[in-house]
Protein backbone atom coordinates (compact mmCIF):
# COMPACT_ATOMS: atom_id res chain seq x y z
CA UNK A 1 0.00 0.00 0.00
CA UNK A 2 2.62 2.58 1.21
CA UNK A 3 4.35 1.65 -2.55
CA UNK A 4 1.15 2.52 -4.45
CA UNK A 5 0.92 5.62 -2.13
CA UNK A 6 4.43 6.23 -3.59
CA UNK A 7 3.81 5.69 -6.50
CA UNK A 8 0.96 7.86 -7.30
CA UNK A 9 3.20 10.77 -5.33
CA UNK A 10 5.66 10.16 -7.74
CA UNK A 11 3.45 10.23 -10.70
CA UNK A 12 1.65 13.44 -9.77
CA UNK A 13 4.87 15.17 -9.29
CA UNK A 14 6.14 14.14 -12.54
CA UNK A 15 3.86 16.45 -14.80
CA UNK A 16 4.15 19.08 -12.41
CA UNK A 17 8.44 18.75 -13.06
CA UNK A 18 8.37 19.60 -17.00
CA UNK A 19 7.64 22.99 -16.91
CA UNK A 20 10.01 23.57 -13.70
CA UNK A 21 12.75 21.22 -16.25
CA UNK A 22 12.40 24.17 -19.16
CA UNK A 23 12.64 26.67 -16.27
CA UNK A 24 15.75 24.94 -15.55
CA UNK A 25 17.04 24.81 -18.89
CA UNK A 26 16.56 28.43 -19.84
CA UNK A 27 18.15 29.40 -16.82
CA UNK A 28 21.08 27.37 -17.78
CA UNK A 29 21.08 28.71 -21.38
CA UNK A 30 21.13 32.21 -20.20
CA UNK A 31 23.88 31.64 -17.45
CA UNK A 32 26.03 30.36 -20.48
CA UNK A 33 25.36 33.22 -22.73
CA UNK A 34 26.31 35.37 -19.75
CA UNK A 35 29.14 33.50 -18.99
CA UNK A 36 30.34 33.47 -22.95
CA UNK A 37 29.63 37.48 -22.92
CA UNK A 38 31.60 37.75 -20.00
CA UNK A 39 34.38 35.64 -21.73
CA UNK A 40 34.23 37.86 -24.47
CA UNK A 41 34.55 41.39 -22.97
CA UNK A 42 37.60 39.88 -20.93
CA UNK A 43 39.57 38.66 -23.59
CA UNK A 44 38.47 42.28 -25.19
CA UNK A 45 39.92 43.76 -22.24
CA UNK A 46 42.98 41.41 -22.46
CA UNK A 47 43.88 42.72 -25.71
CA UNK A 48 43.54 46.15 -25.28
CA UNK A 49 45.78 45.56 -21.94
CA UNK A 50 48.36 43.89 -24.40
CA UNK A 51 48.02 46.60 -27.10
CA UNK A 52 48.41 49.73 -24.96
CA UNK A 53 51.79 47.54 -23.70
CA UNK A 54 52.73 47.46 -27.03
CA UNK A 55 51.81 51.18 -27.59
CA UNK A 56 54.21 51.66 -24.44
CA UNK A 57 57.13 49.90 -25.60
CA UNK A 58 57.20 50.94 -28.87
CA UNK A 59 57.63 54.67 -27.29
CA UNK A 60 59.92 53.38 -24.81
CA UNK A 61 62.67 52.08 -27.37
CA UNK A 62 61.84 55.01 -30.14
CA UNK A 63 63.17 57.09 -27.08
CA UNK A 64 65.91 55.28 -26.58
CA UNK A 65 66.83 55.38 -29.87
CA UNK A 66 66.45 59.13 -29.73
CA UNK A 67 68.60 59.03 -27.01
CA UNK A 68 71.28 56.81 -28.34
CA UNK A 69 71.25 58.39 -31.29
CA UNK A 70 71.79 62.02 -29.36
CA UNK A 71 74.82 60.58 -26.85
CA UNK A 72 76.32 59.16 -30.31
CA UNK A 73 76.24 62.66 -31.89
CA UNK A 74 77.85 64.31 -28.70
CA UNK A 75 80.63 62.15 -28.43
CA UNK A 76 83.98 63.34 -29.42
CA UNK A 77 85.08 61.52 -32.73
CA UNK A 78 88.48 59.14 -32.55
CA UNK A 79 91.22 60.91 -34.57
CA UNK A 80 93.96 58.37 -35.04
CA UNK A 81 97.23 59.05 -33.55
CA UNK A 82 100.79 58.83 -35.66
CA UNK A 83 103.27 57.60 -33.31
CA UNK A 84 106.38 58.13 -35.37
CA UNK A 85 109.45 56.11 -33.96
CA UNK A 86 112.37 57.50 -31.67
CA UNK A 87 114.42 59.66 -33.44
CA UNK A 88 112.80 59.58 -36.95
CA UNK A 89 113.22 62.22 -39.58
CA UNK A 90 109.65 64.58 -40.42
CA UNK A 91 108.05 63.12 -43.54
CA UNK A 92 108.85 65.27 -46.62
CA UNK A 93 105.85 65.86 -48.82
CA UNK A 94 106.51 66.58 -52.59
CA UNK A 95 104.42 69.97 -53.41
CA UNK A 96 104.79 69.30 -56.82
CA UNK A 97 102.55 66.47 -56.67
CA UNK A 98 99.68 68.50 -55.40
CA UNK A 99 97.20 70.24 -57.36
CA UNK A 100 97.83 74.30 -58.43
CA UNK A 101 96.15 76.94 -59.57
CA UNK A 102 98.10 79.50 -61.12
CA UNK A 103 97.52 82.81 -59.66
CA UNK A 104 96.11 84.28 -62.66
CA UNK A 105 93.33 82.03 -62.99
CA UNK A 106 92.52 82.21 -59.34
CA UNK A 107 92.26 86.53 -60.16
CA UNK A 108 90.14 85.56 -63.31
CA UNK A 109 87.20 83.70 -61.50
CA UNK A 110 87.25 85.53 -58.27
CA UNK A 111 86.79 88.58 -60.63
CA UNK A 112 83.92 86.96 -62.31
CA UNK A 113 82.19 86.06 -59.46
CA UNK A 114 82.20 89.13 -57.57
CA UNK A 115 80.90 90.64 -60.99
CA UNK A 116 78.08 88.30 -61.03
CA UNK A 117 77.14 88.95 -57.74
CA UNK A 118 76.87 92.27 -58.12
CA UNK A 119 75.11 92.03 -60.88
CA UNK A 120 71.23 92.15 -59.39
CA UNK A 121 68.65 92.63 -61.63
Amino acid sequence: MRALILLLALGAAAPAAVPAAAQAYRGLALSQDASRIADQQAARSRDIAITNDLSTLQARVQTDQGLSDLAALRAPPAVPTVVLPAGAAPPMIDTSKLASIPDAELAASNARIRAAADNRR
